[in-house]
């Protein structure tokens, strides 16, 4: 799918060994005839193109290919045949002629050119795939700086604009700001590749710096690649009152606030459909999410992509530092200098002319780098390996304290029926009974205990060490148990004794 719309042979023509040649004529005829006004030249203007080119850059053939240093303009005449602007005619010009037909012939047969017939005229174009690739090709070509200094206020002012949007607006002007959102999700993505190409361009620039032989070289290559060429042209202004932090979070804000906007996400749909990049409402909703989302995603990952950019700004600084640091030390810096002083002086001395002369110096204590407490100890033999017992394992006394905690905490939350049991024996009087809803709550375990005995009383499965002495009855038609502990409703709570008198008495 990536080379449908280009001829299988196309890219034969920057493989070859006139590749320059074929680069140079594609970029001219592109800039001629198929990147302003539409125009529509016939073979043989193309030809006369072609013969441009190589009469501007007689240096792309080799010595084989040599037409001389000059080569005679020539001018179209007509549709079938081209004449020279002298009335000389040269071998030069005619060989000239010729592998310009050549070069254009083999164009078409790359698919980088067409010729169509329109009744008795041909004419030549170029197909979408061939357009394309040229166009960026030339895009290459030219200065490819990266200005995008007024890029992340244009983003800003956008999103501000279709936060504004609601579908009481029925201007259609105003309803129209709604395709900002698509534009600025596409000078987003133009800043990010902005961004890479600035990284690339700096690891190019450290490889230019690093592979100069002399002092001289690294510090030309550093001006002229670093200082003169540098892809961001407005480096200092982005890393100062222009740099986007600045406006990050604004534009992050913006972003999620209108993706959580309902209103404005309806006018950004309705607008995709009306402008035809969604073919629905809820694909031109989800559309506009997506824009919104990578506004948002990219806005908030870009200082990676700096702290990477400032990081190889700063390495290239320093090694040119250290560069010029290092450079005083050789025999043309200060050391060098110093040491012809001293021979200088020396032979003064050597002279008698100033056998008393003294100079006060201060001079580093000399110490040995070798020691014997400094080597490495030798290697002892390897120890044959001995049966032992094995140790007991080792024991964490924190663990142990955090595992009895557990334990306690395990008993205490989930009471037994022995702590259930002696919380109702102190609730309820001997013989009697007591409603839920009147019983008072004083510790947290009161409350573990009072929570468990409801649950036995909802689910009617009480243990037989609490059954035996107690009877516990749901009441869902009284007034709850309302305190500071929790809100249930009612149950009662008896005493066996109480119930087995009462049955007697009946």
């Amino acid at each position: 799918m990536l080379f449908r719309y280009l001829h299988d042979d196309a890219f034969l023509a920057f493989s070859r060994e006139h590749k320059h040649l074929y680069a140079a004529c594609l970029l001219d005829l592109y800039e001629r005839f198929f990147s302003g006004a539409p125009a529509f030249p016939t073979p043989q203007e193309v030809t006369h193109a072609i013969y441009d080119v190589m009469r501007a850059h007689p240096t792309l053939w080799n010595e084989n290919d040599d037409f001389g240093d000059q080569l005679p303009e020539v001018i179209s005449a007509g549709r079938r045949r081209i004449k020279r602007a002298g009335s000389s005619k040269s071998e030069e010009s005619d060989r000239a002629l010729d592998i310009a037909r050549q070069v254009y012939a083999r164009l078409l047969g790359w698919g980088w050119l067409e010729e169509e017939e329109y009744g008795l005229r041909v004419t030549v174009d170029m197909s979408m795939g061939p357009l394309l690739v040229i166009q960026r090709l030339a895009s290459l070509n030219k200065d490819v700086s990266q200005r995008f200094g007024g890029l992340i206020v244009t983003v800003r002012l956008n999103l501000e604009a279709v936060e504004k949007l609601t579908p009481d607006v029925t201007d259609r002007k105003q309803r129209e700001v709604a395709l900002a959102v698509r534009e600025a999700r596409n000078q987003v993505d133009h800043f990010t590749k902005s961004l890479r190409a600035i990284l690339s361009d700096l690891k190019r620039i450290r490889r230019a710096v690093m592979d100069s032989k002399t002092v001289g070289d690294r510090l030309e290559a550093f001006f002229e690649e670093f200082v003169g060429q540098l892809l961001l042209r407005d480096f200092e202004s982005i890393l100062t009152f222009n740099h986007p932090y600045r406006f990050r979070d604004a534009i992050v804000d913006l972003a999620r606030r209108i993706t959580h906007t309902p209103p404005t996400m309806q006018v950004l749909a309705e607008e995709y459909k009306a402008a035809g990049i969604s073919p629905s409402l809820s694909e031109g909703a989800r559309d506009a999410e997506d824009d919104l989302l990578a506004i948002e995603s990219t806005f908030g990952q870009i200082g990676e992509m700096f702290e990477r950019i400032e990081s190889f700004r700063r390495q290239l600084e320093g090694r040119v530092r250290n560069t010029i640091k290092y450079a005083e030390r050789g025999s043309q810096g200060l050391v060098g200098r110093a040491g012809d002083i001293v021979r200088r002086l020396d032979r003064l001395l050597a002279l008698g002319r100033h056998a008393t002369a003294t100079m006060e110096w201060s001079l580093e204590p000399l110490r040995s780098p070798w020691s014997e407490y400094q080597h490495a100890p030798s290697r002892e033999p390897r120890r044959p390996m001995e049966a032992q017992a094995l140790g007991e394992r080792p024991t964490d006394p924190l663990y142990e304290i955090r595992k009895q905690l557990r334990l306690d905490y395990i008993s205490r939350i989930a009471p037994g029926p022995a702590q259930i049991r002696s919380f109702l024996e102190r609730q309820v009087p001997g013989g009697g009974m007591r409603e839920a809803r009147f019983i008072s709550l004083q510790t947290v375990d009161d409350f573990l205990a009072f929570d468990a005995a409801r649950r036995l009383a909802l689910g009617k499965d009480v243990p037989a060490e609490i059954a035996k002495h107690f009877e516990l009855e749901f009441a869902p038609g009284t007034p709850p148990h309302d305190s500071e502990w929790l809100r249930c409703a009612n149950f009662i709570i008896r005493r066996r004794a109480a119930t087995a008198m009462r049955r007697t008495h009946a």
